[in-house]
């Protein structure tokens, strides 16, 4: 994503100008911490494709890099004012920190939300995934039983198939025993009914 360098860049420069600060250097070093806070923020999601290519969060990482900007531009006019206008203008430095920081605070919930998301939806995806292997495993013993079950109706009727044909093979055994019998008493009846 285009936007994530200049962010990353705008944080480093803005401690670096936190450093050179000479008044207002409580609110500018709370800025340098919330935009510390953020750059983390943003380094996981430059980690993270799909977060990345969320349309919400590049909008926001776009307005995030707006606001640093602004809160760069701010805290460069403490470095270089003169302690008379830093006087002058303390008010006026007072609202744009408070714009600054509502505006790095909405950055931040918009951020740690998305990553939330993202976050939730890989832990959906793998209870999903040990739900489907749980599935896949009570599908598969039943399958299995399935098979036996079928096995076994298989082989108890090829058994009675089996039984049946000796049953045949018996009777036709016996038959052929009295054919070959009665064919032996024909020929025996035969030679002995023969003149000489």
């Amino acid at each position: 994503m285009d936007v994530i360098d200049p962010i990353l860049n705008i944080a480093t420069e803005i401690y670096c100008l936190v450093e050179k600060v000479k008044a207002n250097k409580k609110r500018c070093r709370r800025v340098s911490q919330r935009v510390k806070a953020l750059e983390d923020l943003v380094s996981s999601i430059q980690q993270k494709k799909a977060v990345r290519t969320c349309v919400e969060v590049e909008k926001a990482l776009k307005e995030l890099r707006i606001t640093l900007e602004s809160a760069q531009e701010l805290i460069k006019r403490y470095t270089l004012a003169t302690w008379v206008e830093r006087i002058l203008n303390s008010n006026s430095h007072g609202d744009e920190f408070s714009s600054v920081n509502e505006r790095l605070n909405d950055a931040f919930q918009i951020l740690s939300g998305a990553l939330q998301v993202e976050h939730s939806n890989m832990l959906y995806k793998v209870f999903e995934l040990t739900s489907r292997e749980k599935e896949d495993e009570v599908d598969r013993m039943e399958d299995e039983k399935e098979l036996q079950r079928l096995l076994l109706e298989h082989v108890k009727d090829l058994k009675e198939k089996t039984e049946a044909m000796v049953k045949q093979l018996d009777h036709v055994s016996v038959n052929v025993d009295k054919v070959v019998e009665m064919c032996a008493d024909c020929s025996f009846h035969s030679s002995t009914n023969e003149p000489s």
